[in-house]
């Protein structure tokens, strides 16, 4: 999505589409609003033939581990200390030069660390290697590449197997429910993404989101695993990825040292024009850009995501937004009315016209500035949801928790709820910024991406 187009949808929102993936339109698990939840973010009622729309838009697994992690709603421990791990951070940077798990070593002929046991680079052929625990020569399950016979069938390419290099180091981390206290990390692969290691006593320390003082000491063993974006953005490596997170780019080959995202379509309200890869490029396409794409409901028995709602209000000081916010909090309505709630100031912000014909208010710098705020007090962390208000938009928290329970959204998962069934170039496809709804994850991925 084009941030440019919608400011008011806010860049946060943005960079948390960007990281999704996969377009797809809304179908049965569409649950219609009866009432009308939104004002537009500029105040003005809208029509009764536009009653919105809530369905759940998610990211694609954020590494392998991390899909299945299940994020804990906890509140947030304090840090009685962090032990960093110098050796480990050396390590790291020494191996960046190798190949991750999907992409080609052949060149490298070495691979990150990883694995219970480490990676080896083992050959497909003198054009393709891969980095894999274990490898047998022959054709390999889902094998795609090949040829085909004079009868027209088609024969899958054999792997030779031969190893490239030397095996890499195993995970230097561990995984959720291993004793963490020698490598004092915790293994995003392994699920541990958005975890730190603590510390019960001296005989064990374990990978969780959150502690609680009492049996436990709580002591910060290392740093916490950030959530990877699991794409490369616009002129960064996607060798590792093959997925960009900027929609109309696509992950080019350029050379055998180097495959980046480069931009391949610019897209505006109306139309679509196709960009050429750069001279010199060897232009092969290995994968393309992330877009939206709708999560289904989580099967019968399945774990979902609770309702629980931290939700937080920006308004402009000695502005009629201030009155509002005033009768909200003396009604315990809007955010007010939330299981959690924060308030912070916002400033004024020029207009600017758009593609669309439209003038919306240009404030990406403050709600960027509003989102850290929101951040640094760590409240998210203590619900399911986040939830970023207009002043001049009508929440009402209790039948925004009956639409979540009625979508199941499955657990673990980085969700937003889209919120309008606007036409997609003038309703910034189907997500405005006067009521925004963020799963947890969702938020932990914007903030270990954001910059």
């Amino acid at each position: 999505v084009d941030s440019s187009k919608h400011p008011q949808a806010g860049y946060q929102s943005h960079t948390l589409k960007a990281m999704f993936a996969r377009e797809i339109a809304p179908s049965d698990i569409e649950q219609r609003c009866e009432d009308e939840l939104l004002s537009s973010s500029d105040g003005e009622q809208l029509p009764k033939k536009s009653r919105r729309h809530w369905y759940m838009i998610g990211a694609v697994a954020v590494g392998v581990g991390a899909a299945a992690a299940l994020v804990r709603a906890a509140h947030v421990a304090p840090n009685k200390g962090t032990e960093g791990n110098a050796e480990l951070v050396t390590t790291l940077a020494a191996e960046t030069s190798c190949s991750g798990l999907g992409s080609n070593c052949a060149s490298t002929k070495c691979c990150k660390s990883g694995g219970k046991n480490g990676f080896q680079c083992y050959a497909k052929n003198e054009n393709w290697a891969e980095c894999l625990e274990t490898c047998e020569p022959g054709v390999h399950e889902g094998e795609k590449e090949g040829t085909y016979s004079a009868s027209g069938q088609f024969v899958p390419a054999k792997w030779s197997c031969d190893k490239l290099g030397t095996r890499g180091a195993p995970d230097p981390c561990s995984a959720p429910g291993e004793d963490c206290r020698q490598t004092r990390c915790c293994s995003a692969a392994q699920g541990g993404s958005g975890m730190t290691c603590f510390e019960k006593n001296e005989n064990w320390a374990s990978c969780a989101a959150s502690c609680e003082e009492g049996d436990w000491s709580c002591k910060a063993l290392g740093n916490r695993t950030p959530y990877a974006a699991g794409c490369g953005w616009a002129g960064k490596s996607c060798a590792d990825t093959r997925l960009c997170c900027n929609v109309g780019f696509s992950c080019v080959v350029k050379d055998a040292s180097w495959t980046a995202c480069t931009q391949t379509k610019k897209k505006s309200t109306w139309a679509s024009v196709n960009i050429p890869i750069p001279a010199g490029w060897d232009g092969t396409i290995v994968g393309g850009g992330r877009n939206e794409y709708q999560i289904q409901p989580a099967a019968e028995g399945a774990k979902v995501i609770g309702t629980s709602l931290y939700c937080f209000m920006a308004f402009l000081p000695d502005s009629y937004e201030v009155g509002l916010n005033d009768v909200a909090k003396q009604n315990k309505a809007s955010i007010y009315a939330c299981d959690s709630y924060d308030v912070f100031h916002s400033w004024k912000s020029a207009k600017a016209g758009w593609d669309t014909g439209e003038a919306t208010l240009s404030n990406t710098d403050v709600f960027i500035n509003v989102w850290d705020n929101m951040l640094n007090s760590g409240k998210f962390l203590t619900a399911d949801w986040t939830v970023k208000v207009d002043a001049d938009a009508v929440l009402l928290p209790d039948r925004l928790k009956s639409h979540i329970a009625g979508l199941r959204p499955p657990a673990g998962m980085p969700i937003y709820l889209k919120n309008n069934a606007m036409d997609p170039g003038l309703g910034n496809n189907g997500f405005l910024g006067a009521i925004e709804v963020f799963s947890k994850q969702a938020v932990e991925i914007y903030r270990d991406n954001k910059e």
